[in-house]
């Protein structure tokens, strides 16, 4: 069995790709699906504010967890923390994954990042980034780019097409409606970024309901508490490894902890051949319409 993380940024001002090949190896993972960077290199949010905010998120007051949130956020939808703002890109770069995927075809997938109001025509995006081998779904940011769902229907259109996955972290009221992919393309198969943030607890068992649904453990958005709970609404067949790396997590010589959430699930209180399935398995079967 092969461990997959399925949900990685390739961020080299933080994590160079000869260090993350290193990590992988030292902590026994096989293989990662990267994702173009969309930001600036971001500090690491402090902890406790983690935990409020999964609170308020898992709890009737979740609305409030946004207006949290929303403060964090310059008028031109950039982050600014402790004064300093960090650029949210509208165009990641897919073509730096694309030159970590011809580097290391034995370590590396990628997901195809798109921004539907960032191109005249996202579909031609998606057709020429698909042909490089290693790219095998399509990642989408409606939270941080700031879009209705809905733009996004001709990119899932062809996604349904072509068989490829979508990997999606969902925002609010219309960047957070799921259900208009499902309803236009119900043959779509839609991972759900951090345990399907920000809805969590009110997302699972649609999830564990519709087979085309599944979420991925990764971020210190999560905790081990947390997705405890999701496996156990969701089930070990609708949940995916991942660590959001290089955010969070980080060793004492500051380079990062690639053990932390692969801890996690192996203290869930699956059976070994679960274990197997979310740590690679489910990782294999989302993206085998797309990998040899």
């Amino acid at each position: 069995m092969q461990v997959i993380d399925a949900h990685a940024h390739l961020e080299e001002r933080m994590l160079e790709l000869p260090s993350m090949v290193r990590k992988m190896d030292e902590m026994g993972v096989d293989r990662v699906v990267l994702i173009p960077t969309m930001n600036d290199p971001l500090p690491d949010v402090p902890k406790g504010l983690m935990t409020v905010m999964r609170g308020l998120m898992c709890s009737p007051l979740h609305g409030m967890a946004r207006r949290i949130q929303d403060r964090y956020y310059t008028r031109d939808g950039h982050l600014e923390l402790k004064g300093k703002v960090y650029e949210i890109y509208d165009r990641p770069d897919n073509a730096t994954v694309a030159r970590a995927l011809q580097q290391h075809p034995d370590k590396f997938y990628g997901w195809i990042f798109l921004n539907p109001r960032a191109y005249a025509d996202p579909v031609e995006e998606l057709e020429k980034w698909r042909q490089t081998p290693g790219y095998v779904g399509v990642k989408l940011h409606p939270f941080w780019h700031r879009y209705p769902l809905r733009e996004a229907l001709p990119i899932a259109r062809r996604c349904e097409d072509l068989e490829m996955p979508m990997l999606v972290h969902l925002g609010y009221d219309e960047a957070g409606d799921w259900q208009v992919l499902t309803d236009a393309c119900p043959r779509l198969r839609l991972l759900f970024a951090h345990a399907a943030i920000p809805f969590y607890d009110r997302m699972w068992e649609a999830v564990r309901d519709n087979p085309n649904l599944s979420v991925d453990l990764s971020s210190p958005y999560l905790s081990e508490r947390l997705v405890r709970r999701a496996v156990k609404v969701i089930g070990p067949h609708r949940a995916l490894y991942g660590t959001d790396a290089p955010y969070g997590f980080h060793q004492a010589d500051h380079t990062y902890d690639y053990g932390c959430i692969k801890g996690w699930v192996h203290r869930l209180p699956c059976s070994a051949p679960e274990i197997d399935r979310i740590l690679g398995d489910n990782v294999r079967e989302l993206l085998s319409n797309q990998i040899s």
